[in-house]
């Protein structure tokens, strides 16, 4: 019997995620009889990017084993993929009604009304995974991220009693996110320096879990710059669909994405992409590794159509899938922008970008003090934090040098100083509403607050490492 997902199976074992994407669309369209094979494609739409592919899929699945939980939550995993908050949560609602003693249902409550911003519901919803099970610490971890702790608190006292006596029967990650929330808890109280411990705990136990090949990240960079050089963009430069409602945020994590890509959503005309989406690099995947030698050999491989222009297109298409509405300025924060920025430069000559640059002695700690839920195994030691960031300043100043009309460079710490101001400089450089942006600029300033400039100081002495790395990687 063949198995109808063949096809499915080796877009992926190629890692040709394009193809992946196109086979769960391809089965999404015929509709056969899978059943709980609906789940394979979701996950594998998911892998790749493709959240509405993935969401179609959980629907079929949804139809065809409806009493089967798991279904629900492939559907829950695609709706937050695309920012569908509310839909997911009605989702869960129904979920836990029929299990309410599963803290994993709660904790995922928990964690989609803090993406909805009712911080005191998800609190109530992490509090009840924890009565459930008290050792859950991804529950901890979101609790922490909606309460401020108070010294000698039932909650406190709690936390370092698991971390003293079962540290044995944890796995590295569960250690270290509980170690991370500790670090939360002692910043909370006033003592620094043991959160600041406490945050080192953290960033080993993860380092062990995890893997991230700085050396072959940086060769990746060196290709990309000399890749798309001056003569190439010239080359190609009426290659690329000319459609000038695209914008790409280019910034390393805790640096504002987030705040700035929905300060500029603000207007009534404007959609705004997910953090996490790929949806550019996904369509991208044609171009290869991005070398001038994979570039070439797909411009060729294509027999006369415009390759540049088709991953401009399969984007745009995408991107109104994910929207689920017309925009007129399509706000993109992408993780992957700084990678994507020169593709994104060449098959959208009319698309602006935004940079935003921030201290890197504040960045560097922002980073290492935070667990990252969604892969960043880079964040954990403090030399590949440094390499990093200097991989990511080599791009965005070589994207600054290639499109210097089509970038504005921001710093965060104008964004922290008047947020208003700054919100509408980048608004009347992108071209949405202007006074729409410093209103919800005003209303978002708090959000800043708690990543302030000067971060690094209460690191105190932990901060040494970090100090030293980013010297060696030449960022002070």
């Amino acid at each position: 019997m063949i198995d109808p997902l063949t096809d499915l199976r080796d877009a992926r074992a190629r890692q040709d995620l394009l193809a992946v994407s196109v086979e769960a669309r391809r089965l999404i369209e015929a509709a056969p009889q899978l059943g709980s094979q609906w789940g394979d494609v979701a996950s594998l739409a998911l892998e790749v990017g493709d959240e509405t592919g993935a969401l179609l899929a959980a629907e079929r699945l949804t139809e065809a084993s409806p009493n089967y939980q798991q279904s629900w939550l492939w559907l829950v995993s695609a709706l937050t993929g695309l920012g569908r908050h509310q839909r997911a949560l009605e989702v869960l609602e129904t979920l836990i009604a029929q299990a309410p003693n599963d803290p994993a249902l709660q904790r995922r409550a928990g964690r989609t009304l803090l993406s909805l911003g009712r911080t005191n519901l998800a609190a109530l919803s992490f509090r009840r995974a924890i009565s459930l099970d008290r050792f859950d610490v991804m529950a901890w971890e979101g609790l922490s991220e909606c309460v401020t702790f108070e010294a000698g608190s039932a909650e406190l006292a709690a936390l370092e009693e698991m971390r003293i006596q079962n540290s044995d029967t944890m796995s590295s990650t569960q250690r270290g996110v509980l170690a991370y929330t500790l670090a939360k808890a002692y910043r909370d109280v006033g003592e620094d320096a043991v959160a600041a411990m406490r945050v080192a705990e953290g960033a080993s136990f993860c380092l062990a879990d995890t893997a991230f090949d700085t050396g072959r990240h940086e060769e990746s960079v060196k290709a990309l710059i000399a890749s798309y050089e001056p003569n190439f963009v010239d080359q190609h430069e009426e290659a690329g669909v000319i459609d000038g409602r695209p914008v790409l945020l280019i910034a390393p994590p805790c640096a504002g994405a987030d705040w700035l890509s929905q300060v500029l959503a603000a207007d009534a005309d404007a959609g705004a992409l997910m953090r996490n989406n790929g949806l550019f690099w996904l369509n991208a995947t044609p171009l290869g590794d991005q070398t001038l030698s994979e570039i070439s050999a797909a411009i060729e491989a294509g027999w006369g159509r415009n390759v540049l222009g088709d991953v401009a297109k399969r984007y745009l298409s995408q991107v109104e899938e994910a929207l689920g509405q017309p925009a007129s300025r399509i706000i993109d924060p992408s993780s992957l922008s700084e990678m994507a920025a020169g593709a994104f430069g060449v098959c959208l000559p009319a698309a602006r970008m935004v940079r935003i640059f921030r201290d890197p002695r504040d960045l560097a700690w922002s980073i290492y003090k935070t667990r990252f839920r969604k892969a960043r195994h880079w964040t954990y030691h403090p030399d590949d934090i440094a390499r990093v960031l200097a991989c990511h300043n080599r791009l965005c100043e070589h994207w600054e040098s290639l499109f210097p009309e089509r970038i504005l460079t921001i710093r965060y710490e104008d964004i922290l100083s008047d947020p208003q101001a700054a919100a509408r400089e980048v608004a009347a450089f992108v071209g949405v509403d202007a006074d729409a942006a410093a209103s919800e600029a005003w209303l978002r300033s708090e959000a800043l607050n708690a990543d302030p400039a000067g971060v690094h100081a209460e690191a105190g002495d932990r901060f040494e490492p970090l100090s030293a790395a980013l010297e060696r990687a030449g960022l002070i």
